[in-house]
């Protein structure tokens, strides 16, 4: 996801055109799913927000593998993240089950030229099947939507009279089948691609096109009257629409929660991003503000149960908090080394953060990476940062020296075995973990060089350090 800042909102206020639909609120973009490497669109929820379910194509893990045109999964949330993709084996076959809608009490699921209709709790019962009048089974729809009423389906298909790629159709519930598809018209379809219909209420179609040689972007249009097949010229989405390519978009019937199909290229694989609405009377903003020569970076803000993840594109970004408290913040950017610190944020406020360059001559110290007293054995909690380390090395053609240092307690010439041993500890890490053995060199120098004076335990701990230098 391409996002400008962290927190993306936007405020949409359709034109008198949209008739019974605007958007009033603000939304924040959640990054609160564990990362899935494959696609996921067509996503819907239950009513209470707790059980997401979704379409996956070119996944091996498909019924029949890669070639399985859609299987549907679901993720469970689990303190507001969203767990591992689970396969509906339950309900999937080794052909095309595209996840059409959730609601209160069923899933509807289109297969071949049928609508099958089951139960939303397990084991997903199957309650009816009922046929789409002259629908060729042979199509390979891949997006699609039934309306909260259950009595229209709309499809994007290619089929004889298209006045594109794909154009959207829509079918009516007849009494014991569906009726035949029918073209939405001109005023809807254009000569490109139409697809992903969602009908967000009576009026209001949002659906996915790239008619403006754009990549594919969120468009809307509303019924011109009570006909399906007449509607106003669409527009885009102009505050929702993000650099991100889309593929879907659909929305919890019982609340303002969107799920949106999102992709950085259009290329690769498509994630599935959660916009909520923010709470403006209780929430704040944070603003971070990082050197202007830096111009990308990927800025993390988390808690135990909280995580946004967003690169940026400035040396600015605003970031939309509910809660007061403290979070860890990390900062990566190329040629820098990387940022990890704690912010306790209580109000509103500016934050400004300094980077150090990676380049010859420049120090830093590792103070996150500790060790036991009189031990080279690593702390439990600093095993995550060594890791940090590595990114030095990515991009950056550097060599440097790992010095060892010590307070003035006990004995000094220990005291410099044992900062030599504690560097060579990281080195060690850094060889295990790929990096030429000729790029690091260690040094330990005891209690030779301290940083503070050692009238206190507080200023003891501060001396007894790793410090890395550029060489």
């Amino acid at each position: 996801m391409n996002i400008k800042y962290l927190f993306f909102s936007f405020f949409i206020l359709f034109s008198s055109l949209l008739k019974s639909q605007s958007f009033n609120e603000e939304f924040r973009a959640q990054s609160n799913q564990i990362p899935y490497i494959f696609n996921e669109y067509n996503i819907y929820s239950n009513i209470n927000g707790s059980i997401i379910f979704f379409n996956s194509n070119k996944n091996p893990n498909n019924s029949s593998g890669y070639s399985d045109l859609n299987d549907i999964w679901i993720r469970l949330k689990n303190d507001n993240i969203w767990g591992n993709p689970i396969n509906l084996s339950q309900i999937n076959t080794n052909g095309n089950d595209l996840l059409l809608g959730v609601d209160e009490s069923f899933i509807y699921v289109l297969r071949n030229n049928y609508v099958f209709t089951y139960s939303v709790i397990e084991p997903y019962e199957l309650i009816s099947e009922l046929e789409i009048i002259g629908l060729d089974k042979e199509y390979e729809i891949i997006s699609g939507s039934i309306d909260s009423n259950n009595n229209i389906i709309f499809l994007s298909i290619q089929g004889y009279g298209s006045f594109g790629v794909e154009d959207i159709y829509y079918s009516k519930k007849l009494s014991d089948r569906w009726s035949r598809l029918v073209n939405c018209g001109s005023s809807l379809n254009s000569n490109y691609q139409e697809i992903s219909p969602y009908l967000l209420n009576t009026d209001t179609l949002l659906f996915i096109s790239n008619r403006n040689n754009n990549g594919y972007k969120l468009f809307y249009s509303v019924k011109d009257n009570e006909s399906l097949e007449s509607w106003t010229e669409p527009k885009v989405l102009e505050k929702l629409n993000s650099n991100s390519s889309k593929l879907s978009i659909s929305r919890n019937q019982k609340s303002s929660t969107f799920y949106i199909s999102e992709s950085s290229d259009s290329k690769t694989y498509y994630d599935l991003i959660e916009y909520k609405v923010v709470d403006l009377e209780n929430s704040f903003v944070l603003e971070i503000n990082i050197k202007p020569e830096i111009k990308s970076g990927l800025l993390t803000l988390s808690t135990n149960k909280f995580n946004i993840s967003e690169r940026l594109s400035s040396s600015n970004a605003l970031i939309e908090l509910e809660n007061k408290g403290q979070y860890n913040l990390r900062l990566i950017s190329n040629n820098y080394f990387i940022l990890d610190t704690i912010l306790n944020i209580q109000k509103s406020s500016s934050v400004n953060l300094n980077l150090l360059e990676i380049k010859k001559g420049n120090r830093k110290t590792l103070s996150q990476i500790n060790f036991k007293r009189s031990s080279t054995e690593l702390t439990e909690q600093s095993i995550p940062y060594l890791e940090n380390l590595l990114h030095i090395f990515k991009e950056n053609d550097v060599k440097v020296i790992i010095e060892g240092h010590t307070d003035n307690s006990g004995d000094y010439k220990l005291n410099v075995k044992l900062s030599k041993d504690r560097a060579n500890t990281i080195k060690g890490y850094l060889i295990k973990n790929g990096i030429e053995r000729n790029r690091i060199k260690i040094k330990g120098y005891g209690p030779s060089k301290p940083r503070y004076s050692n009238q206190s335990e507080e200023l003891r701990r501060l001396n007894r350090r790793v410090e890395l230098y550029i060489n």
